[in-house]
């Protein structure tokens, strides 16, 4: 990251002197003592008489004087309505259950997805809160005051940063820089990013608990540090194209249902109903939002008045009977994947991780296209079928399928699988995890011509005209090992039809107890990809210490639990020994076709397998 230690700041809480907001409000001690509303031109000194010993907060956005008016005339903040502006953004990273020892890593992780996504780093600022982060940004989006900015905020980070707490209502408060936070008795200090590779959790603690030695380890001698970090500059906005803007409200409701906090419950039809009706979309939703009803067994009357009282009259009597009565009548479904729904997702839902909220039910017409599908186009374009490479017996490796291979150190169980995607000339992302790019590709080349590697080395060497690229053109490799969320990205984007992970452990996975967990969430996720992508995906895995060391090799002796051969739809298994050239490759699993088992001779040189014989038991 660019930086130092003794860069400047120039982020804060004042208001940028363009904008006609004049007031925040402000918590101290307690977030009981909420409805006190200040000018912005008070709240800086404020917050710098009282920080680094009081428990404080502020509204999340800056209001103009409707706001002041509504809080003196009802002593409270509930109920405003009217506009709110940024002076900032805030993107909220709670710890949740996310180990100590590892919350350096993920916040680093969320730092890189914020500049992958566009955002310079010169407009962010990361917090330590005293338990979890903030990433303050500037408004790099050009949001305007509005009275549905908050709307238009949500939308906008929770499609791109979904990482981050969902805390954009209009009221929210969040915790003011410095302060204490009384749980942990730490306060919300800034971080240079230029060091926070470089520092543990264990490190903020300590630079958390008091002003000496967070002012010890920033090394500021500057009177104005603090100050400066108070200071909001202008920001020519560059990212305008990623905002989400809400739906244009048609006309101010008088509806006298009950504002409510949103539960986690199918978060997004709570939010479509407590924002009402709008021009354009009024029909859809009440359509989704009638499913959802109709689904969790509400009857069909009371459905129907709560649309009517959502319609706000802005639709008929009929119109709105109608729309209920078609959706309890008929079989209208909509899941997390549906347009309007992603559109109000909420990271709070319970659906919202696994994207499950549609159960994926299919009729007998339904079911015989997909399968006429499968076998005509995915299956006959996508297969592997290990006759056409070594003239074996018939075994095919089918789109949808996760197989598992494994076999003991130094048999060559990725050069088999090199061998097999070399020949099945089948788009492939590989992913070498334990070789790097130089040696998996060069490996890929000798089989691809049949050479050793000096031959190979010399080309590439001596020959700058030398390229593999009609023999190769099939492959890309990725050597940086992904998390697991990643690699659904990366398939995703690529749309491979093959998918290598060359090895499981490799894989990354956060917050999990032990390697048997591990394996479990790694090959059931890859399970997961492969049969919602219909890819084939092969996955290179170890086996037990057990195995290995006495040279037993079965379909138990795979490294993990029974779930990794369970998951897999084929197991395979490479067996012989290292001083010979002879491997006898056999299937111990195959969930839909018989046995396999094929007996080669491996070229160490050239790193091709050639079959020498097959039997199909």
């Amino acid at each position: 990251m660019v930086g130092n230690k003794h860069e400047e700041v120039q982020r804060g809480d004042n208001i940028s002197s363009s904008q006609c907001n004049d007031y925040v409000e402000i918590v101290l001690d307690s977030i009981s003592n909420r409805n006190s509303v200040v000018p912005t031109n008070e709240y800086t000194d404020i917050v710098l008489k009282h920080s680094w010993n009081k428990e404080m907060y502020r509204s999340y956005f800056v209001f103009d004087e409707g706001f002041n008016e509504h809080v003196t005339k009802t002593q409270t903040v509930k109920g405003y309505e009217g506009s709110c502006a940024l002076d900032y953004i805030i993107l909220d990273i709670d710890k949740g259950e996310i180990p100590s020892d590892q919350l350096i890593g993920y916040i680093q992780a969320c730092l890189s997805e914020i500049f992958d996504k566009g955002v310079m780093e010169e407009d962010i600022n990361l917090w330590f809160s005293g338990s979890g982060f903030h990433i303050e940004m500037k408004n790099v989006f050009g949001l305007q005051q509005s009275k549905t900015l908050h709307d238009k905020l949500r939308l906008t980070m929770n499609k791109h940063f979904d990482f981050a707490d969902s805390i954009y209502d209009k009221t929210r408060i969040i915790r003011t820089k410095w302060s204490l936070n009384p749980k942990t008795q730490l306060h919300k200090i800034w971080i240079p990013l230029s060091q926070i590779g470089d520092i543990s959790f264990s490190d903020l603690e300590y630079y958390a608990s008091n002003k000496q030695n967070y002012m010890k380890w920033v090394d500021k001698d500057s009177d104005n540090f603090f100050e400066t970090l108070h200071k909001t500059p202008d920001v020519e906005p560059y990212l305008q194209s990623m905002v989400i803007a809400s739906p244009t409200i048609a006309t101010k409701t008088n509806l006298t249902k009950k504002n409510t906090e949103v539960t986690s419950v199918v978060s997004c039809m709570q939010h479509i109903f407590n924002e009402g009706p709008h021009i354009g979309a009024r029909n859809n939703k009440m359509m989704r939002m009638t499913s959802t009803y109709k689904r969790a067994g509400v009857p069909f009357i009371v459905a129907l008045n709560g649309m009517h009282t959502w319609s706000d009259s802005q639709m008929s009597e009929d119109e709105v009977t109608r729309t209920v009565k078609n959706v309890y009548d008929g079989n209208y479904q909509y899941g997390c994947d549906d347009h309007i729904m992603a559109e109000y997702c909420d990271t709070k839902c319970v659906y919202y991780k696994r994207k499950d909220y549609k159960l994926d039910i299919k009729g007998v017409n339904e079911l015989e296209d997909s399968l006429r599908d499968y076998l005509i186009n995915t299956m006959s374009q996508n297969s592997i079928e290990l006759s056409k490479i070594y003239g074996c017996s018939t075994y095919n490796f089918a789109p949808g399928e996760l197989i598992v291979f494994s076999g003991d150190t130094g048999l060559g169980k990725t050069a088999f699988i090199q061998d097999i995607i070399v020949k099945a000339k089948q788009h492939t992302l590989f992913l070498s995890l334990e070789m790097n790019e130089q040696l998996i590709f060069r490996r890929f080349g000798q089989i691809a011509v049949g050479k050793d590697k000096e031959w190979i080395t010399n080309q590439y060497k001596t020959n700058p005209e030398f390229t593999l690229k009609d023999e190769l053109d099939h492959v890309q490799v990725m050597t940086i090992a992904p998390r697991i969320d990643s690699i659904k990205k990366v398939v995703s984007e690529y749309a491979p039809k093959v998918l290598v992970v060359d090895t499981t452990d490799e894989v990354q996975v956060d917050f999990v107890k032990g390697e048997i967990e591990k394996q479990n969430v790694v090959i059931g996720a890859l399970k997961q990809i492969a049969q919602k992508t219909n890819i084939i995906i092969i996955a290179i895995h170890h086996l037990n210490k057990s195995s290995a060391s006495n040279n037993v090799i079965n379909l138990h002796s795979l490294k993990g639990s029974s779930n990794v051969v369970q998951k897999a739809d084929k197991v395979v298994l490479i067996k012989g020994n290292r001083d010979d050239t002879l491997r006898v490759i056999s299937s111990v699993k195959s969930r839909d076709e018989g046995r396999f088992e094929m007996t080669a001779t491996f070229d160490t040189n050239t790193m091709q397998f050639n079959q020498l014989r097959s039997n199909n038991g």
